[in-house]
C-alpha cells in the first residue's frame, strides 16, 4: 500500500459505515451550500435590480411629463413676452403651474440629494425666470435660446436618471434602443417649438422682418433635414421596429411634414399674414402631441419590457429553489440509497457525486450574455460608422452640381449667407464674380448637347483652378452661368484674378469629341467693402447687372461695381 495512503486507509477502516458517508458527505456538501448561498443570493440580487430598474422608469416617466409641461411653458413665455396676449399669458400661466406640480411630484416620487438639489434649481429658475429689463430688443432666437437652456438641462437631467437606473443595469438591447428613440424625440420637439413660437408671434404682430424670414427660413430647413433623419433613425432602430411595428417613426414623420407645410403656407409664401396665432398655436401642438403619444407609448413598452425581465428574475428564483429542493431529496435519496445498498463501492458513489456535482457547477460560470453584448456592442459601432459614410455621401450629393462636379445653387445661397453674415460680424470685403458663357446657344445648336455638356464642365474646371483659396466658393449659378464667393478678398484683386480666367478661357479652345472650338465669357463683379451692409439678394442683382453691363458692352470684359446702400450710386467699372 502507498505510504501516503495508508494513514487516511487506517482511519477510515476504524469508522463505521454511517461515519464513512456522513465524512464524505460532508466534504461535498459544505461547498455545495456555500455555492447554493451564494447563488440563491445572486438571484436575489437580480429580483432587486429588477425592481429598482422598474421604479427607475416611474422616475423616467415622470421626467418627461416635466418636459413636456416646460416646452408648453417655454413657447408660450416667448410669445408672452413679445407680444402681450392674454389667451397666451393664460396658456403660460397654466404651464407655469403644471411645471412647478410636476416638480414638487418628483420630489415625492424620488429624493435622492443630488437630483433634489436640481429640482429645486430649476423651480426657482421657473419662478424667477423673468426676461431682464432692457432685453425688449433681443432677437426672438436669443429669447427662445435663454428659455431653451432650462430645457436642455431637464432633458440632460433625464438622461442621469435614465443611466441611473436602466441602462446600466439593462441588456436587453430592445430596452436600449427605446431609450435612444426617446432621446432622439428632443431635436424633433426643439424645432418644432421654434415652429410654434415663430409662427405665434409673427401672426401676432401680422408681419415678418427680414431677421425673421432668415429664421423661419433656417427653421423650414431644419424641419427638412429632420425628416430626412427619421428614415437613417429607422434603420438603426430596424431590430427594434421588427420586433414592436408601432415603435416606427412613421406619424412622428408626418407631423413634421405638417408642420413644414403648415410652416410654408402661412409665413413664407403668404403676404399679409392673416393666420389667427391661436389657431397656428393649437395646430402645432397637436403635432407636439402626436410626438408625445409616441414617446408615451415607448415608455409603456419599456415598462413591459421590464416587468418581463422582472417576472423573469422571479421565475429564476423559483426555478433555483425547486432545484434545491429536488437536489436536497436527490442527497437525501442517494444518502439513503448509499447506506441501505450494501455492496456499492464509496470509488463509484463518490465518482458518481463528483460526476453530478462538476456538472452542475460549471454551468453559472459561462454567461453567453457578455459575449453576446460585445458582439452587439461591435456591430452598432459599425452601423454607426456605415450611417455616418452614408450621410456624409447624401450630404455630399445634395451640395454638389451633377453635370459640373462644382458646389449646386442651393450650396450657394446658404453659402453666401453665412459669408456675409461673416462679413458683417468680422468686417471683412466679399465679391461676387458671376460669369455667363457668351453665345451657349449656338455652341449647344452647332456643336450639339454633349459637346455642349462638356464645354461647361471644362469651364467649370477653369473657373474653379482659378478660385481655389479656402474661403473661396465656386458654384454653378443655373444653365450656363457660374458664381464665386470671394470671401476677404477686395475688388482689385478679384478684377485682377478674373482677368486672368477671360483670358484663359478665350485663349484655351474647347475640345469635345469631334469638335474643337472657341469661346469666350461675360463677368459682373460685385463687392462690398467692410462696413456696408447688403442682402443676399442685393448683393447677387448687383453682380448681374454688373454681367449684363459686360454683354450690353460687347461681351467678352469684365464690369464690377461696389455696393453702396441704396439711394446711392454705384460706381462700376467696364474692362
Amino acid at each position: 500500500m502507498n505510504p501516503l495512503i495508508k494513514p487516511v486507509f487506517q482511519l477510515i477502516n476504524r469508522l463505521s459505515y454511517r461515519s464513512k458517508f456522513v465524512l464524505i458527505a460532508s466534504v461535498f456538501a459544505l461547498p455545495l451550500i456555500i455555492f447554493s448561498a451564494q447563488l440563491a443570493k445572486s438571484y436575489h440580487q437580480e429580483e432587486n435590480q429588477a425592481k429598482l430598474t422598474q421604479n427607475g422608469l416611474h422616475y423616467l416617466r415622470a421626467s418627461t411629463e416635466l418636459i413636456e409641461s416646460l416646452e408648453t411653458l417655454r413657447d408660450t413665455s416667448v410669445i408672452s413676452f413679445i407680444q402681450q396676449n392674454e389667451l397666451f399669458k393664460e396658456k403660460y400661466s397654466a404651464a407655469l403651474l403644471t411645471s412647478l406640480q410636476k416638480i414638487q411630484d418628483l420630489k415625492s416620487l424620488y429624493s435622492a440629494p443630488q437630483h433634489a438639489a436640481f429640482l429645486s434649481e430649476l423651480s426657482f429658475l421657473i419662478i424667477n425666470s423673468n426676461i431682464s429689463p432692457g432685453n425688449e430688443g433681443a432677437k426672438i432666437q436669443n429669447i427662445f435660446d435663454a428659455v431653451e437652456l432650462m430645457v436642455e438641462e431637464t432633458y440632460a437631467w433625464r438622461t442621469k436618471l435614465s443611466h441611473e437606473f436602466i441602462s446600466r443595469s439593462v441588456s436587453n438591447t430592445n430596452i436600449i434602443s427605446i431609450l435612444n428613440m426617446l432621446n432622439d424625440s428632443k431635436t424633433y420637439l426643439t424645432t418644432l417649438g421654434m415652429t410654434r413660437t415663430y409662427g405665434s408671434v409673427y401672426l401676432l404682430l401680422g408681419y415678418i422682418d427680414s431677421h425673421g424670414i432668415q429664421s423661419v427660413e433656417q427653421n423650414y430647413q431644419d424641419l427638412s433635414r429632420l425628416i430626412q433623419h427619421i428614415d437613417v433613425q429607422q434603420v438603426e432602430h430596424r431590430a427594434l421596429i421588427n420586433s414592436y411595428p408601432n415603435t416606427e417613426n412613421n406619424n412622428i414623420k408626418q407631423g413634421l411634414i405638417d408642420a413644414r407645410t403648415l410652416l410654408d403656407k402661412e409665413l413664407i409664401e403668404t403676404l399679409p399674414l392673416n393666420k389667427d396665432p391661436i389657431v397656428f398655436f393649437a395646430e402645432t401642438s397637436l403635432i407636439f402631441k402626436t410626438i408625445y403619444q409616441h414617446n408615451n407609448y415607448l415608455l409603456d413598452l419599456a415598462n413591459q419590457l421590464l416587468a418581463q425581465n422582472y417576472q423573469q428574475a422571479v421565475d429564476n428564483l423559483k426555478i433555483f429553489y425547486a432545484s434545491a429542493f429536488t437536489m436536497m431529496l436527490l442527497i437525501i435519496y442517494l444518502y439513503t440509497g448509499l447506506y441501505t445498498s450494501v455492496g456499492l463501492s464509496i470509488k463509484q458513489l463518490l465518482k458518481s457525486a463528483r460526476s453530478v456535482a462538476a456538472g452542475e457547477y460549471d454551468k453559472p460560470i459561462h454567461i453567453d450574455a457578455k459575449d453576446e453584448l460585445s458582439a452587439v456592442a461591435k456591430a452598432m459601432d459599425a452601423m454607426r460608422l456605415k450611417i455616418k459614410d452614408r450621410e456624409e455621401t447624401l450630404t455630399l450629393m445634395g451640395q454638389t452640381d451633377g453635370l459640373t462636379q462644382v458646389h449646386n445653387r442651393q450650396f450657394f445661397d446658404e453659402a453666401l449667407s453665412f459669408s456675409l453674415a461673416s462679413s458683417r460680424r468680422n468686417s471683412t470685403p466679399v465679391v461676387l464674380v458671376m460669369m455667363d458663357i457668351d453665345y451657349f446657344k449656338t455652341v449647344n445648336d452647332k456643336h450639339g448637347h454633349q459637346a455642349g455638356d462638356e464645354c461647361l464642365k471644362q469651364i467649370a474646371k477653369r473657373f474653379k483652378l482659378h478660385f481655389q483659396r479656402q474661403t473661396d466658393i465656386v458654384a454653378r449659378y443655373g444653365g450656363e452661368e457660374f458664381i464665386a464667393i470671394l470671401y476677404g478678398a477686395t475688388l482689385e484683386e478679384s478684377i485682377v484674378q478674373t482677368e486672368a480666367l477671360r483670358v484663359a478661357i478665350s485663349a484655351t479652345p474647347i475640345k469635345a469629341s469631334h469638335h474643337q472650338f472657341s469661346i469666350t465669357a461675360s463677368f459682373g463683379l460685385a463687392a462690398l467693402e467692410p462696413g456696408q451692409l447688403a442682402t443676399e439678394d442685393e448683393l447677387v442683382s448687383l453682380a448681374d447687372a454688373m454681367l449684363y453691363q459686360s454683354k450690353d458692352h460687347g461681351r467678352n470684359r469684365i464690369s464690377s461695381a461696389r455696393f453702396q446702400t441704396p439711394g446711392a450710386n454705384h460706381n462700376s467699372v467696364a474692362s
